[in-house]
């Protein structure tokens, strides 16, 4: 019980923070707790549920908004929120096309060939997917320019909103941080830097819904089967709670701190300790 409270834990404090919290959790459950990469790998999806709770009830009036946009005729709508509702429908779009292959790819052919008795390789390539995003975020996340959601036109929005929703699947595979890959490139397609969090948390919520659906279908390592549901009704409030009570103040430490560099550094120590003792137990 106490193990999954501090994983709950660490999903409400790092989702803000552009480290990639599924790989926090992930790497956290395998090496400390023991718990197999099968179920580390559900559990990081899962665990979005609280945090994605919370982002709805933080941005409560924008997603009514684009809610009532998605029914014009009925629902007098506002250009500003009919045009975060398509950028919302082509971003997940664009999300499906790369989180639903990679999906599959990860749990099937990476986690079925390293079991739980190879968690060190599991961590190896999470910390591995950590340093390209570091490298992601450094290389981009400075590039703003002046453009926001309500002057674009049309064309523009589906163009920059499938892009940023193609980077986002990639966010599918621990280690790489969807906040640090999504803000990155709307900065790259010239939008303002709090246009480009705003969006950011916007396109956040059907994916992760999304993701939690995919896990329980077909994920056979899924969390229903193999921890208690008081557990998960647990680990879930504890990431929620958590997660609305710190959001405002991790992300202000997220924009002062170049988060680029702890992916990094933090990727080339693994490699440096678990390298050694991986090839010491062949």
């Amino acid at each position: 019980m106490i193990e999954y409270i501090i994983i709950a834990i660490i999903q409400g404090l790092v989702e803000w923070l552009p480290i990639s919290s599924s790989g926090q959790v992930m790497i956290v459950s395998i090496n400390f707790f023991g718990i197999s990469s099968e179920v580390a790998f559900s559990l990081s999806i899962w665990l979005h549920l609280g945090t994605t709770l919370a982002v709805l009830l933080k941005f409560r009036g924008e997603y009514v908004n684009i809610i009532k946009a998605l029914a014009p005729k009925r629902f007098k709508s506002d250009e500003m929120a009919i045009k975060k509702r398509n950028w919302i429908i082509y971003a997940t779009i664009g999300t499906a096309i790369v989180a639903l292959p990679l999906y599959f790819i990860f749990r099937i052919i990476v986690l079925g060939a390293f079991t739980a008795s190879h968690g060190d390789l599991i961590t190896l390539i999470i910390s591995g997917f950590l340093i390209i995003t570091g490298i992601f975020i450094l290389k981009f996340r400075r590039k703003f320019g002046i453009k926001t959601i309500l002057i674009i036109n049309k064309n523009q929005l589906k163009k920059d909103s499938l892009i940023t929703g193609l980077f986002q699947g990639a966010a599918i595979l621990p280690g790489i941080s969807r906040s640090g890959f999504t803000i990155s490139t709307i900065m790259l397609e010239n939008y303002e830097q709090k246009n480009a969090l705003k969006l950011s948390f916007l396109m956040s919520v059907p994916v992760a819904l999304a993701s939690i659906g995919v896990d329980i279908i077909f994920g056979e390592g899924s969390v229903f089967g193999m921890i208690h549901p008081l557990i998960i009704l647990l680990v879930t409030a504890i990431s929620f709670i958590l997660g609305y009570l710190s959001m405002e103040f991790l992300l202000k430490i997220a924009k002062k701190i170049e988060f680029g560099y702890f992916c990094i550094l933090y990727g080339v120590i693994s490699f440096i300790i678990i390298v050694p003792v991986f090839l010491l137990s062949i």
